[in-house]
């Protein structure tokens, strides 16, 4: 997959700004502090999730003196071409592809696939568990449309049970009938979720030792109320059972897959009290990579890779290990304040970005 050309109209500090690139290639953006880097790998992350991940405000990203900031895009996505336009207003999103609106959020993210690392994803270990489900729940829904719809059914449901459970007088009919469906479901968004993350954990186990001298293992236990097992069902009901008068009295769902956390490992132990900042960043550097590799084992294809200031705390060697480990088939982003000495053995590109405007350099 690879972003061809993209487009911005009053998006932070690009006013107009309309750019190709090269396939299967690494684009170095360099650039002083606040220049728009970091702008530019957020609007195509933006395409891809239909959210910033530097920030829940929509306004914050419209230019200063604007009403509205639009980012578009041409995708090349196993060899077929998409045309990607959204176009955010203080109200709300306006998503479109090939010019024709999209409805729903679930028919367009993902189709551009992109994946980011930057500094904040070192707060994945410290962070709520709703984010650490988030980073699970964001990847399923970009690689199964079913896992997104059977998410959506859940969380209607449990809004539903919350609702009644909040009468002054409780229909506890009504509250089973939801509890029933709700137990279908999250066995469904368990059994994924867990999958998923061994998965991931195996992919990402291969990748780490070369992003660290040290021998160490890596691990993440995913987290839920009941034993993940053949009989998710009959644990679920029990669980249920055990905590329906408290949620009486509390007048809202006490247990569920919307409260599940991910444990991560480092030599059995939880990595948020004994890693270092270096084997946070190796972790979360295998991660994204091992999610690459997966994507692309579903896909036939790899994702685009964003890599905001990732050499800035990288010495010599982690930075050789780190580009000997991109596969070549990937378009990959990178952005730096630093220029960089390295033997690269591919195709490279760098840009200069200054207030807003990019301009490509030769080497």
């Amino acid at each position: 997959m690879n972003v061809e050309k993209l487009t911005c109209f009053h998006f932070r500090n690009y006013e107009t700004m309309s750019f190709s690139f090269v396939p299967k290639c690494i684009h170095f953006l360099y650039g002083k502090n606040a220049q728009g880097k970091t702008n530019l790998i957020e609007a195509i992350y933006f395409l891809s999730h239909l959210r910033s991940f530097r920030t829940n405000q929509m306004d914050s990203m419209i230019m200063h003196g604007c009403n509205e900031f639009c980012v578009q895009a041409i995708v090349e996505s196993n060899h077929r071409k998409e045309e990607l336009k959204v176009i955010v207003d203080h109200q709300k999103k306006h998503l479109f592809r090939f010019q024709n609106p999209v409805k729903k959020y679930s028919d367009f993210i993902g189709i551009e696939n992109a994946i980011l690392f930057c500094p904040d994803d070192l707060s994945l270990f410290t962070s709520s568990p709703k984010n650490r489900r988030r980073f699970i729940d964001m990847e399923l829904m970009k690689l199964s449309k079913t896992y997104t719809s059977t998410l959506s059914s859940y969380q209607k449901l449990l809004k539903q049970r919350n609702q009644a459970l909040k009468q002054s007088n409780i229909d506890e009919c009504l509250v089973q009938i939801y509890l029933d469906q709700m137990i279908e479901v999250q066995s469904v968004i368990i059994k994924q979720r867990n999958e998923f993350l061994n998965s991931l954990m195996n992919k990402a186990r291969e990748l780490y030792p070369f992003f660290s001298n040290e021998k160490e293992e890596i691990g993440a236990k995913y987290m839920t109320f009941i034993p993940i097992d053949t009989d998710m069902k009959s644990h679920m009901k029990e669980a249920y059972d055990k905590v329906f008068e408290k949620e009486k009295r509390y007048h809202q769902t006490l247990i569920g897959i919307h409260r599940d956390d991910i444990l991560f490992e480092l030599n059995e132990n939880p990595v948020c009290e004994v890693a270092s900042q270096g084997q946070k960043r190796s972790f979360v550097l295998a991660l994204k990579l091992g999610l690459a590799q997966i994507i692309y084992e579903k896909s036939g294809q790899y994702p685009i890779l964003l890599l905001d200031d990732v050499f800035s705390e990288l010495d010599d060697f982690r930075k050789r290990q780190l580009i000997e480990k991109l596969p070549r088939d990937m378009q990959i982003f990178i952005t730096t304040t630093e220029r960089l000495n390295i033997n690269w053995n591919r195709e490279v590109r760098f840009y200069d970005i200054e207030k807003g405007r990019i301009k490509e350099v030769l080497k």
